[in-house]
């Protein structure tokens, strides 16, 4: 018999989890340190225009539909980790920027007793099988953090095809149970915690990424390489309170007539990003029109994209380097610095569109870039 707690605990969110693979589904799989999750079904009906009635009915209805054809889509909503060796950054960065045309494995369990598999046919990137429906692709990336709390980022996910199954691996649950369920959601193995550190276990503090471990900085000057800053900030002793990032990948789902209730394929369309900084400085923050010399006019502004760029850097002890995230071209599109009420810093807050064509040893850079673990700038294909 099973009584009323056990039913009511098997169902707990803390069941649930979400595994990214990093280079194709026979990877080994990362934990994410998953805040929220929901990536469900989408099938828009199609709806008939044409109409039944008959004499006795007040007014005619619609008498016919169709079901349209199906997709996955949803969202992850993740604390931000570097991961052992910085695994799981790599796999982020190559998912939502470097190779942001092909999808990743996944998977993910809303309560540890249903499993959905959206799974690549083949190695990422190399071989990703007979057809484009395998995996799953980054529609969105916002990375955002304020003080006192993690560096978090929600993912944005569309797939055209997945699988079903249990935690013990077969695909008709008839051998699971929770009552029976001793060694977790991941069964036996545990090592894959070990990718995530969820704990930090080194004692460094960066599992997941804390506000205060990030330098944030709106820069402006001769912009050379990804990544090094070269130039100054704007206004000595800026200090940031806030940023965000956010990245659009603005895809699109071929339909074609086939007799196939899924999609054709996904296409990754021009990439959009937009981000905000809020700075705060004691005897004022400058403006972006006239600069902290008010040298700049109307037409001649201090800021332009040529010679701006937003840089977030994350310092890591545990792989002995920084990890970057930047918008190597930006246009300041809004200027908050309004009063602010009794008891408020006056802080001044820009709101930033990146821009792609920024040249770099002969490369095209998009409008937003990740570094790899080591911090280097990986050239996109």
């Amino acid at each position: 018999m099973v009584n009323r707690s056990e039913k009511t605990e098997a169902t707990e969110n803390d069941q649930g989890y979400v595994k990214i693979f990093g280079t194709g589904p026979a990877s080994d799989p990362y934990i994410l340190l998953c805040t929220g999750s929901g990536v469900n079904l989408v099938l828009d009906p199609i709806t008939s225009t044409a109409v039944w009635g008959a004499g006795w009915y007040n007014a005619a209805e619609t008498a016919h539909y169709a079901d349209s054809v199906i997709r996955y889509e949803g969202n992850i909503d993740i604390e931000l980790q570097l991961g052992a060796s910085g695994a799981i950054w790599d796999t982020l960065q190559d998912w939502i920027s470097n190779h942001r045309a092909y999808p990743k494995s996944f998977d993910i369990s809303p309560d540890g007793a249903r499993i959905y598999q959206y799974r690549t046919s083949g190695v990422y990137n190399v071989d990703y099988g007979p057809t484009f429906l395998g995996g799953a692709w980054n529609t969105t990336a916002n990375f955002t953090t304020t003080a006192g709390s993690f560096v978090t980022c929600s993912l944005g996910l569309i797939a055209l095809d997945r699988t079903e199954v249990d935690p013990a691996g077969g695909v008709n649950f008839s051998n699971y149970s929770y009552i029976k369920q001793t060694q977790g959601v991941i069964a036996s193995d545990c090592s894959v915690l070990a990718a995530t550190m969820p704990l930090n276990p080194d004692g460094d503090n960066v599992n997941p990424i804390p506000f205060w471990r990030t330098k944030a900085m709106l820069w402006q000057g001769v912009y050379t390489t990804p990544f090094k800053i070269d130039g100054t900030p704007p206004q000595t002793s800026l200090e940031t309170v806030e940023w965000s990032m956010e990245v659009t990948q603005n895809h699109v789902v071929l339909y074609t007539c086939d007799g196939n209730r899924l999609p054709t394929a996904l296409l990754q369309g021009p990439q959009v990003v937009a981000g905000s900084v809020t700075l705060y400085h004691q005897d004022g923050v400058f403006d972006p029109i006239l600069g902290p010399a008010h040298t700049g006019t109307l037409t001649t502004p201090y800021m332009v994209a040529e010679t701006t760029w937003f840089n977030v850097e994350i310092i890591s002890s545990t792989l002995g380097n920084s990890v970057f995230l930047e918008m190597p071209a930006v246009v300041v599109e809004t200027d908050d610095y309004g009063i602010k009420g009794a008891g408020e810093v006056t802080n001044r807050q820009f709101g930033l569109k990146g821009l792609g064509g920024r040249c770099n040893a002969a490369v095209t850079m998009p409008p937003f870039i990740m570094s790899d673990s080591s911090g280097a700038f990986v050239t996109p294909p």
